[in-house]
């Protein structure tokens, strides 16, 4: 039932303008956005929580809420109610407006791919996993059929389609976490009681989402910054803002997901069932696992159909319509839209299936990756008239660069990466003498042992591959930085832009009248 609300809610006419499908034509009200960007978040929040740091406990909880937070709100404050004032459909679209050239917008759109592309194999995933919960299923059949029913959410009507499940996800999920959370306390006679506890501890241990470990100081505050800042540039959050009348209801509108989100926090308890649900028996316990899964079901979707649209529309429009068929027609222009959504949900579904591991492991970077390709861009284009596209490129570059450097080469070459940077390196001196010692049995080792020996350096390289134990998920700490300080030193010492452009970037900020 819950499935046919979502897919009817998306059934809308196919026939509609262009604005309607990339922005939902730009008419949903302050409130109701703030529902769509709620469900989405919540998403977001509930992966970081997850995904390692939640293992610290009530403090580790407490630290990704106030992150993401302070990145809604950021986010929301900053940039979003600019980017709808400017009129564009994407974000890689603002950033080829405001500074030209031929490499920016695909730069950007690069960087929405590398952080959005994953998440969404994950979200089949997790849809995909629930799925074999609740009916006789292999995860792969289910993945697929998640991937069918977000195809149903989104395809036919893009951008309004989403809107429209999305709010109407939110409203689901806020009932049926309420009504699960009355439950769960009128089984535990007013308390959340042992079993609800338990519930989330056989969470943590049960998957192996890890990748945002922060279990020393430097991690925890790294952590912070990286979730703050990036879902502050998380593609399809921002990408909400486009949606509102005017830019001022953009902004109120993640004032309201803050609240809605804060409405949804009180019942996540409810949600540990979905682990652990031998922690409750009886016609009760069915109901509340029920309950719970519909409530994440919903969750997953908007989330998944937002991440689906940032990457396909941002395929369509930025690459297909902007840089390579400038004249296309708009009837091809929503064909090529559509045909873009559906090839990037095939792709995801086939990450899902082939590379689980890796679709989770990737997932973890995305708000370093996020934040290091697009917030400094963003945040210069907006705030600053003397922001040059040279200096854009090389932030965006030099930001990018370093993020991938060191989330993928810790993880694919860690003997290459702790060889060129070992004296950055948390390395005891105990693990340096062990790694130099597995190296010269590498090169002591006989031909049929070379494998073997080659196995354990590896492995003993990848303990200490590191820049001062800074979890590689968290690259965006050095990334942004580096991006932001690049882009600033080059914009000073290239030529300023036309006086037309920074007449452009100050109307921008220029309230509205």
């Amino acid at each position: 039932m819950a499935l046919a609300v979502f897919v009817r809610a998306g059934a809308v006419t196919i026939v509609r303008p262009i604005s309607d499908y990339y922005v939902a034509g730009r008419l949903v009200p302050a409130m109701l956005n703030g529902m769509a960007i709620a469900v989405s978040f919540a998403a977001v929040l509930a992966y970081a929580v997850l995904a390692g740091s939640a293992g610290e406990g009530r403090a580790g909880i407490v630290l990704v809420l106030l992150a993401g937070a302070a990145g809604l709100l950021g986010g929301g404050m900053l940039l979003a109610p600019f980017l709808r004032k400017f009129g564009g459909y994407t974000l890689p679209d603002f950033l080829g407006e405001r500074f030209g050239g031929a490499y920016i917008r695909p730069l950007a759109v690069l960087g929405v791919v590398l952080c959005a592309f994953p998440a969404l194999a994950l979200v089949l995933l997790a849809l995909g996993a629930l799925a074999t919960r609740i009916f006789p299923i292999e995860l792969d059949l289910a993945v697929l059929l998640a991937g069918a029913v977000l195809l149903l959410c989104a395809l036919g009507g893009g951008m309004r389609a989403a809107s429209l499940t999305q709010i109407a996800q939110y409203a689901l999920l806020l009932l049926v976490s309420f009504i699960a959370l009355a439950i769960l306390l009128w089984l535990n006679g007013g308390g959340f009681g042992a079993a609800s506890s338990a519930a989330f501890d056989k969470a943590w241990t049960r998957l192996s989402f890890d990748g945002l470990a922060a279990a020393d100081p430097l991690n925890a505050f790294a952590l912070a910054f990286c979730l703050a800042a990036g879902v502050a540039s998380l593609p399809h959050l921002l990408a909400r803002g486009l949606t509102t009348p005017t830019n001022e209801e953009a902004r109120i509108s993640y004032f309201w997901a803050l609240g809605f989100v804060a409405a949804l926090c009180l019942a996540a308890p409810v949600y540990g069932v979905l682990f652990a649900s031998d922690a409750l028996a009886g016609r009760a316990a069915t109901a509340l696992f029920g309950l719970a899964a519909i409530g994440a079901i919903a969750a997953l979707l908007a989330s998944g159909s937002g991440l689906l649209l940032a990457v396909a529309n941002a395929l369509s429009y930025d690459v297909y319509f902007k840089s390579l068929h400038p004249t296309a027609p708009t009837e091809q222009r929503l064909l090529v839209a559509r045909a873009a959504v559906l090839l990037v949900a095939i792709l995801a579904v086939s990450l899902a299936v082939t590379w689980p591991q890796e679709a989770i492991d990737m997932t973890a970077p995305a708000f370093s990756l996020a934040a290091s390709a697009l917030l400094p861009a963003l945040a210069l284009g907006i705030w600053w008239e003397r922001a040059t596209i040279e200096g854009a490129l090389a932030g965006m570059l030099v930001g990018l660069g370093i993020c991938l450097f060191y989330v993928l080469m810790p993880r694919y070459f860690p003997i290459a990466f702790y060889e060129m940077s070992s004296v950055l390196s948390n390395a005891t001196p105990e693990q340096a003498t062990s790694y130099a010692s597995l190296r010269q049995a590498y090169y002591l080792a006989d031909p049929s042992a070379k494998e073997a020996a080659l196995a354990a350096w590896d492995e003993g390289a990848r303990k200490i591959a590191n820049w001062g134990g800074l979890n590689t998920a968290f690259a965006g700490l050095i990334a942004v930085p580096a991006g932001l300080l690049t882009a600033a030193l080059v914009s000073a010492f290239t030529p300023a832009p036309s006086e037309d452009t920074q007449s452009f970037v100050a109307e921008l900020r220029k309230p509205a009248s």
